[in-house]
């Protein structure tokens, strides 16, 4: 193992995969978790290979949620995914980082157990081990939208784990299975039994953790990198026998058969590509993926510095209003006591027989109205810079969250990237020791403490101080506001 791997730190975080097929629902689950436009954004996704990140806080620490496409996925090739998520693994476990767990999605509402979740559930096993499997949930979806029996639904529950081929094996050696009913409580129920389990299990590394970072093997050498050369192996064969029945098949015509070599040949030089991919240099792959996550992690630096300088921007005008505020209370407490004050002398005129009471009617009667005018028109002015006050403070709830989720995924994005703080961390002084072990991965993961000013600023903290979506917050004062907005020159 080199030098590097596993400077432990147990605050510098730890991770928790989200994984599973196309359209179970993965990305909902995350937003449930952090909220909208949190993590790296679809924008970068092309740099990721589809994967995008996000963090939150959960049991007072920082947990980073990487959201993986599923193996069936249409835009990406099963190698481009694996190579994708066992860099992500490896980068890890290198810095001393954890793997919390994984989450695996699927959903109840299936009829039946598909080829292409199979095969999932068959590549996850080698790539975490069964040795692993406390640690790996099995997350069923859809329970929110079942229109069939629900005593079918739980009976599919059922076989999916005691199904050796399904979930079962994973289940035997201690695999979890739980419900996510599309609500923000359960999914956050579920991420605090995965990271309790992972507390329990120490800093255990996955199977192709240990194969990649301790043994030094490459990718086509771990058992999951040879499952998959195996499945590229036999799919290159059966596409080669259909093209020699198909040569030989006298009653297709020329011109069909012409349009099926060419697709049947087409898929076999992907196999024969993909074969050669996975023999590549894992160095070589690695260093390309870092290389990108460098883009991503420049990417992610200009967005939050624009964030804090919109950020800026509604803080000052929430201050102007609030200044406007002030000004028309001041100006109707010195119109009241002018307004009293001439009460006052008007009685006495009349006390001192200077003045008969009718004389003065009309004076009164004309500082009624004028008060009430001004009333009118102030109070006006006020409730529309109240409802202006009101919006712009959701807004700047908002994007502080974005803001601070924002912040502390960079040092995350630092450890993909294979830089120190200097890159990771220089942004606006919250990750402190900018200068701090430059050029060192092992730097990003050591400093992965989230400001503890942050997160006690902000009144958008809720269930062990993750960040949650807050859509419909607007009991907050102006001066909780203020200080939250302000706290950026601090």
């Amino acid at each position: 193992m080199d030098e590097m791997a596993l400077s432990s730190d147990s605050a510098a975080g730890s991770a928790v995969l989200v994984m599973g097929i196309t359209g179970v629902g993965k990305s909902t689950f995350i937003s449930k978790l952090v909220g909208k436009d949190t993590g790296i954004g679809h924008g970068l996704t092309s740099y990721t290979q589809g994967v995008e990140l996000h963090s939150m806080r959960i049991k007072d620490r920082p947990l980073y949620l990487v959201d993986t496409p599923g193996f069936n996925d249409t835009y990406r090739s099963d190698f481009e995914i694996f190579a994708e998520i066992t860099f992500i693994l490896s980068q890890i476990y290198r810095t001393g980082m954890k793997i919390a767990g994984i989450l695996y999605l699927h959903r109840i509402s299936d009829n039946r157990v598909s080829g292409t979740a199979l095969r999932n559930f068959r590549l996850l096993e080698y790539m975490c081990g069964l040795d692993a499997a406390p640690r790996v949930f099995l997350v069923t979806t859809m329970w929110d939208s079942r229109n069939e029996d629900y005593y079918e639904a739980v009976l599919r529950e059922s076989r999916l784990r005691s199904t050796t081929q399904f979930w079962g094996r994973f289940c035997q050696q201690g695999s979890q299975t739980k419900r996510w009913r599309g609500d923000e409580l359960s999914a956050l129920s579920i991420v605090d039994a995965v990271i309790s389990v992972g507390d329990g299990e120490g800093h255990k590394p996955l199977l192709i953790q240990r194969e990649l970072v301790d043994e030094g093997k490459s990718l086509n050498q771990t058992t999951a990198g040879l499952e998959l050369m195996s499945e590229y192996i036999t799919a290159e064969k059966r596409l080669s026998q259909e093209i020699s029945l198909l040569q030989s098949d006298a009653s297709v015509s020329q011109e069909d058969a012409k349009g099926s070599l060419l697709e049947l040949k087409k898929e076999i030089r992907e196999m024969k590509h993909a074969q050669r991919k996975l023999r590549v240099s894992t160095r070589e792959i690695f260093a390309e993926r870092e290389h990108s996550y460098s883009q991503v992690l420049a990417h992610m630096r200009d967005e939050q510095q624009k964030l804090v300088f919109e950020l800026r921007e509604q803080r000052r005008q929430y201050q102007r209003l609030q200044d406007e505020m002030k000004s028309n209370d001041q100006l109707l407490r010195d119109e009241q006591y002018y307004w009293s004050q001439k009460r006052v002398s008007l009685e006495q005129e009349v006390r001192m027989g200077r003045r008969r009471r009718k004389s003065i009617d009309k004076e009164c009667q004309q500082i009624e109205e004028d008060e009430s005018l001004l009333n009118e028109h102030l109070s006006d002015f006020q409730n529309e810079n109240e409802h202006s006050m009101s919006q712009m403070s959701q807004n700047m709830l908002q994007l502080r969250k974005r803001d601070v989720a924002k912040r502390n995924l960079l040092p995350f994005l630092g450890v993909l990237a294979g830089v120190g703080l200097t890159a990771a961390g220089a942004v606006t002084g919250l990750i402190p020791l900018a200068g701090a072990g430059v050029g060192l991965t092992v730097s990003s993961a050591s400093e992965m403490r989230l400001s503890r000013r942050i997160q006690n600023e902000g009144p958008y903290e809720n269930y062990h101080g993750s960040f949650v979506s807050n859509s419909s917050t607007t009991a907050f004062n102006g001066a909780q506001i203020s200080d939250l907005v302000m706290s950026d020159n601090k």
